[in-house]
């Protein structure tokens, strides 16, 4: 199934939203059995505010219906995964993974497969489901700025206005990592490539836009997903590069942070379980739950703005949230779908090739 149908798919299970809603609801209610004593499931993402927002609306209401304690870390990495995997010292039971990483491990047989025996599918979207994970969320990678510097109505339309150094002065903040950053594909777009000619992507000519626009000394780094928002409210940068949560969660917290969907590119994450994870059990269980229960799913959407694969959580929705959300079809012809596949098979070379361009090289 292609990334557009995929879209489409999201799309047509929020509208029909009244009718999913009844007929889905023998789904979220799947009766979850009583854990054994001291049952714990050990889960790792990405930190921040995100890991409070994961806590808050899907694992405490996991741990309160099914007894399975979660403890949350942020330091989740494909070779961290990996080394565990082959060291046979296996500390982690639900992994979260970019999804190029994710069909990396599933090459290098890092997976457990999953139970769908335990794990109901009947909330699932067809793109979520796989053998060896769940495409569990997708977000948006978007263009933010701070309103104290930037009003709306100056902040930058597209990417090559984002990268103008003419039209705003300063540096711009990108992630220094590609594996979720999607700042090669906005050079491409910037220089005028249609969505649907930006793969497989031109590295050397999305570089070489880089280095004219805004120039290797117009772009400083970030290695955490919080640093941007530090960046743009201390006004060390004038724009940055970041993910429609993190802003949607920094404007919660009072920061006059915002951003635009227009030209972003949706992208997203799997949950997997390693191979030889002790407690593989429970992480199946929280797999149902997250991808079943409608009140904690519509919680965590409702939280995040991102869109989680749990349909009967989307048909609880009100409209003007479901017409927000990554995969809304309100936004698909504004949008780039990322190529998971391309990345997947090119992200070492790639990151390789990016990091000495970053060197001068």
């Amino acid at each position: 199934m292609s990334r557009r149908s995929v879209l489409r798919a999201a799309g047509a299970s929020a509208l029909a939203a009244p009718l999913a809603g009844s007929l889905l609801t023998a789904c979220s209610t799947k009766s979850t059995p009583s854990a054994k004593p001291n049952t714990t499931v050990t889960v790792t993402s990405y930190g921040g505010s995100y890991n409070d927002q994961l806590t808050k609306t899907l694992l405490k209401p996991f741990e309160k219906k099914s007894g399975v304690r979660p403890s949350l870390l942020a330091n989740t990495s494909l070779a961290g995964l990996k080394a565990q995997v082959q060291s046979g010292d296996v500390q982690w039971d639900l992994v979260e993974l970019t999804a190029p990483e994710y069909l990396q491990a599933v090459d290098e047989g890092l997976l457990e497969k999953l139970d769908y025996g335990v794990i109901s599918d009947k909330g699932l979207p067809a793109y979520a489901k796989a053998d060896y994970g769940i495409k569990y969320l997708s977000f948006l990678f978007v263009m933010a700025w701070d309103q104290k510097h930037i009003p709306d109505v100056q902040a930058p339309k597209n990417w090559e206005q984002f990268l103008d150094q003419g039209r705003y002065k300063g540096k711009r903040s990108v992630y220094s990592q590609l594996s979720d950053s999607s700042i090669l594909e906005a050079a491409r777009l910037a220089a005028g490539v249609p969505f649907d000619k930006i793969y497989p992507l031109d590295v050397d000519a999305a570089l070489t836009y880089l280095a004219q626009h805004p120039g290797r000394d117009g772009l400083i780094y970030h290695t955490a997903n919080q640093e941007p928002i530090q960046q743009l409210t201390s006004g060390e940068v004038a724009l940055s590069t970041s993910f429609n949560n993190r802003i949607s969660a920094a404007r919660k917290d009072g920061a006059r942070l915002n951003f635009t969907a227009n030209n972003s590119v949706v992208a997203g994450d799997y949950f997997v379980v390693p191979k030889g994870a002790r407690n593989k059990e429970a992480a199946f269980r929280l797999l149902d739950f997250m991808s079943n229960d409608a009140a904690a799913g519509a919680d965590f959407i409702q939280t995040t703005n991102l869109t989680l694969a749990n349909t009967p959580a989307l048909a609880k929705l009100p409209s003007s949230v479901a017409d927000s959300l990554p995969t809304s079809p309100k936004l698909a012809g504004s949008i780039l779908v990322r190529d998971d596949a391309w990345w997947a098979k090119n992200l070492k070379a790639t990151e390789q090739r990016f990091k000495l361009w970053q060197a001068g090289s």
